[in-house]
């Protein structure tokens, strides 16, 4: 049994799109907030961690949600196709407002500004679980830690692009000394790359029959499941396991703390410290 790597980069199309826009995210948001709207670091640090704050109900919420779902085109593709279409258009929003704020500022606009980004939020929580949840619906078992690393890859891939893209839009000759940037046209591109990806996944990714075959090869391998079942339905993971999957929560716990404490100010440190723009 061999690995689909065609199949699961194809998959991975969905973490690629919300890895790209958390990279813009996390590095352009922090210096609107600064530098626009003028937002001392303890306000503009809340409501960076507002994301953070609404996933812990939004993806347990939507994730099981998802579980229990069932369309035509599947259990996960309804919530990553609308969550990316709403995100696309509210994400639009979100330079318009700077720029307007930028040009004249006012309570208002902050407030709009403010509504449009918390709906922006929730309409990325609304996917993320779905799109990790894909994975695993259409992958056996024994083939998940290989292809959880090539989901992991298109990841770093949506990032990559994102820093590609600052770096070509906003490099030091054009933003040094600028009273105001606009971050339209990074805003735009982003968003198309994110429609972009999830059209060609919907389009390249049949759900429903590769989730069956999936289920079909799964049966058919019971030693595949290292859970036990006490006769009523209710599975219950061996001590060990319960043991590792303890210690992996607390080390991913951790690294979350560590690296979005990084990320969040990074550019903000390289504007004020190092005189570099977002490009740089």
């Amino acid at each position: 049994m061999k690995l689909n790597n065609r199949r699961t980069i194809l998959v991975g199309l969905a973490f690629l799109s919300i890895c790209t826009f958390w990279q813009m995210y996390d590095s352009v948001m922090t210096l609107i907030l600064t530098d626009t709207f003028k937002l001392n670091e303890t306000f503009a640090g809340a409501i960076m961690a507002a994301d953070n704050v609404l996933a812990l109900f939004l993806l347990p919420f939507f994730g099981a949600l998802s579980d229990r779902t069932h369309t035509r085109i599947g259990r996960r593709m309804p919530f990553i196709v609308g969550g990316t279409a709403a995100a696309a258009i509210l994400m639009n929003l979100i330079p318009l407002l700077d720029d307007r704020y930028a040009a004249n500022p006012s309570t208002g606009t902050l407030v709009l500004f403010i509504v449009v980004l918390g709906l922006l939020l929730v309409a990325m929580g609304t996917y993320r679980s779905p799109a990790v949840a894909l994975m695993p619906d259409v992958t056996p078992k024994p083939l998940r830690s290989r292809a959880n690393a090539i989901i992991n890859l298109m990841g770093a891939v949506g990032g990559i692009l994102y820093l590609g893209l600052a770096a070509v839009l906003y490099p030091a000759s054009k933003t040094k000394g600028v009273e105001h940037v606009s971050y339209r046209p990074l805003f735009f591109i982003v968003s198309m790359i994110m429609v972009v990806a999830v059209v060609v996944l919907y389009l390249t990714i049949k759900e429903p029959k590769l989730e069956e075959a999936n289920q079909k090869l799964e049966a058919a391998h019971p030693e595949w499941n290292l859970a036990t079942d006490d006769g009523a339905g209710h599975e219950v993971l061996p001590t060990p396991v319960k043991r590792s999957l303890a210690f992996l929560l607390v080390s991913i716990s951790l690294w979350f703390i560590g690296y979005n404490g990084v990320t969040t100010w990074f550019t903000k440190y390289v504007e004020a410290v190092m005189g570099e723009g977002l490009g740089g």
